[in-house]
């Protein structure tokens, strides 16, 4: 997984995460995370393709816009590689049905500005714009 969003990272314009990851770093922040719901991986061979976390929305966010009790967020990482080629279709299909069974209500995909094939491919998993930022748009996915 460190191999993979580092190479994302590297190539840059698709995530807000900026500095390399090592192991503990993926375990802390996708994982195990402290609100953790699911995380899905994505392998051909012995090769990750793509992974997906997905964490309830912390209640004690400092920063601006915080989400509702209830509100899920979403990561999504595809090698680069590898795009469409169904992996974020599978990966969100898991994700859905982790989502429901831990009761969440709506999942919230922000993605920087720039990513035009995260914001398509969120759009093409159903989700919806409900808020812009200077450098992000806001998306969510009704569970209900």
């Amino acid at each position: 997984m460190a191999k993979l969003i580092n190479e994302i990272i590297a190539i840059g314009g698709t995530t807000a995460h900026a500095e390399p990851f090592d192991e503990s770093g993926i375990i802390d922040t996708f994982i195990a995370p402290r609100l953790a719901i699911s995380c899905f991986v994505a392998v051909n061979g012995s090769e990750i393709v793509g992974f997906q976390s997905l964490e309830w929305a912390d209640p004690e966010w400092p920063g601006e816009d915080p989400l509702p009790a209830g509100w899920a967020v979403i990561a999504t990482y595809v090698d680069p590689h590898a795009h469409k080629m169904g992996i974020g279709r599978s990966l969100f299909a898991e994700t859905a049905r982790a989502a429901k069974a831990a009761g969440a209500v709506f999942v919230d995909a922000t993605i920087r500005r720039e990513n035009k094939g995260g914001q398509a491919y969120y759009h093409a998993m159903g989700f919806r714009d409900y808020r812009e930022g200077t450098a992000t748009i806001s998306k969510r996915y009704s569970l209900g």
